[in-house]
């Protein structure tokens, strides 16, 4: 076990300012101690300093060093009229070996009982305070008996004091330690009628006690008698008050019981001082034990009682909770037997398409790939460079067609397996993005007219959103009426969507396909310009943000498409 010994600080400052009630109480102690023997009846530093200790933290030392020093030192100079070297020096030796006490009890309190948490809440915890208090008063009557021997202030047996210094040090530290913790704690106890009544019943038997003590023929007889009477008093302490009250009860019948004694009065009093005084400190012992464990073990018998009702409370409501839920999953059963037939039937359905999406995307990937070919053989045996030109721009088309389908089909899957993205939108870089990229298709030059109103931040997937734009600006300018492209985009941000508006003056959609251009592979045209998966794409992608879309066209006089996308 070591010790470190840091500079006096601001935390240390506060630390000493317990030396003046430590001081106080250690020197009450010595003060009304049998001066004939040397020993107090209750030594209460070693109990003070422990709960000092526990509460402020192991520095705190020093004011048990400080507090002792003063309190040995003032009392030889009562007694004595002065305070020679040889008393100075025992007084420095027996602090020093309080402050040694105190930490070794402290030292055992974090090893032994689980870092002092929950200290006198189990009677098991009780019983080992019990073992550690014992400890603490043998090694304290230990050191300061050799002190006194050395010191040659011994004046009584060495044997005798050392057995009644050592149990004066055990009650000082069972009585005042759980005292003060307890008072430590806000005040949780609750009066009803029946303790009330209990009370007045418990202050008139004292009052009749006190009567009848004060009269010549019972008065030997009850004094003979206090041990016992006072049986009943701390049994309905124990079992009615908390550890604040039970304790505060055996405080007041120690005190009063010592100071009767050190008078000559009282059911103590013996033949000689030494016996006087062992049967004063077992009394106190023995009865602030058992009202410390009495007290703890009702509690944790009302805690356990406590908990079967509120376990018995919770069992019944688990029950009528699951009797419920029984009920509820008999309903969920039927319905999810009805949601099977559902799904069964449209898992039928979703085979069918995907059947015909495996061949519409072999059927589209291999198209390109056949022209290409075809059109390599002719160019290899063709001399005409107008004519071999005219193979490459074919094959180009072709290899643009395909990788549009691939994109296409690369949007669809990620559009169905990936989570969505929050970001915030600038649809003016976006847009102008998308027509830069877009610049040169169908060789083309495309009019445009942007009217974006985004005053406010707008947050959605940006990925997704580009591609919907894409696509449909896209078509805008694929789909053409023969003359200039002409798309027009307005953007409007509100507070919780953003309404986007894509419309063109191509060739328009026939209204009977209207509403059958965002299935899969669905063309509206006869022309060859795309995979049919464009509309389907953006349908699927506004469904993912949670949007709609809207479509109106006329034939060849172009498309109008209307999207409401909340912000994530």
């Amino acid at each position: 076990m070591s010790f470190s010994f840091t500079p006096l600080d601001r935390d240390n400052a506060q630390v000493l300012r317990l030396v003046p009630p430590y001081f106080v109480v250690a020197f009450a102690g010595l003060f009304f101690s049998f001066q004939d023997i040397q020993v107090a009846a209750i030594l209460p530093a070693g109990g003070v300093g422990l709960a000092m200790m526990y509460l402020k933290g192991r520095d705190t030392w020093r004011a048990v060093f400080v507090g002792s020093l003063l309190a040995f030192s003032l009392n030889y100079y009562i007694q004595t009229g002065g305070l020679t070297w040889n008393h100075a020096i025992t007084s420095a030796l027996l602090s020093v070996t309080a402050t040694l006490e105190v930490l070794f009890g402290y030292r055992l309190i974090m090893h032994f009982l689980d870092e002092g948490k929950n200290l006198f809440q189990r009677a098991g915890g009780i019983f080992k305070f019990v073992g550690i208090a014992a400890a603490m008063g043998i090694v304290g009557s230990t050191m300061g008996t050799l002190v006194m021997l050395v010191t040659n202030n011994m004046l009584s047996p060495a044997l005798l004091t050392w057995l009644l210094w050592a149990t004066a040090e055990m009650v000082g530290i069972l009585l005042l330690t759980p005292f003060i913790l307890s008072w430590y704690q806000d005040f949780k106890f609750k009066w009803n009628k029946t303790i009330t009544m209990e009370s007045v019943v418990c202050v008139l038997v004292i009052a009749s006690m006190v009567i009848v003590s004060n009269i010549p023929y019972f008065s030997p007889i009850m004094w003979s008698s206090f041990p016992y009477l006072v049986v009943p008093l701390f049994l309905w302490l124990a079992f009615r008050f908390n550890l604040q009250i039970s304790i505060s009860g055996i405080f007041l019948v120690a005190l009063l019981a010592t100071m009767f004694t050190i008078e000559g009065v009282g059911p103590f009093v013996m033949d000689s001082t030494h016996h006087s005084l062992l049967m004063l400190q077992i009394f106190i012992g023995v009865f602030c034990i058992s009202t410390v464990v009495l007290t703890s073990t009702v509690k944790e018998r009302q805690e356990a009682t406590k908990a079967v009702e509120e376990f018995n409370e919770r069992l019944e409501k688990t029950v009528s909770e699951r009797t419920k839920k029984l009920h509820e999953e008999i309903q969920t059963r039927k319905t999810a037997e009805q949601k099977t037939k559902i799904t069964n039937k449209e898992l039928r359905k979703t085979n069918a398409e995907l059947d015909s999406f495996v061949y519409s995307v072999s059927h589209d990937l291999r198209a390109p790939i056949t022209s290409v070919l075809g059109l390599l053989n002719l160019a290899k045996d063709e001399k005409d460079r107008d004519t071999l030109q005219k193979y490459l721009d074919m094959i180009s088309k072709s290899i643009a067609q395909q990788d549009l389908f691939i994109k296409d089909i690369l949007n669809l899957s990620r559009n169905s397996r990936l989570k969505l993205n929050r970001a915030e939108i600038n649809f003016k870089e976006m847009v102008d993005e998308i027509f830069e990229q877009l610049r040169y298709i169908n060789h083309l030059k495309v009019s445009k007219s942007l009217d974006i109103d985004q005053q406010k931040p707008f947050f959605s997937d940006e990925s997704r959103i580009k591609v919907v734009l894409n696509n449909l600006i896209s078509n805008a300018i694929r789909h053409h009426n023969g003359k200039q492209p002409q798309v027009d985009i307005a953007v409007q941000i509100k507070p919780k969507y953003a309404h986007i508006t894509v419309r063109d003056n191509g060739i328009g959609i026939e209204k009977e396909h209207l509403n059958k251009v965002f299935k899969m592979f669905y063309r509206a045209t006869d022309t060859n310009h795309g995979s049919g998966l464009g509309l389907y794409i953006v349908k699927e992608t506004i469904d993912k943000l949670q949007g709609t879309i809207k479509l109106k066209s006329e034939v060849n006089k172009g498309t109008e498409v209307y999207l409401q996308i909340p912000s994530l």
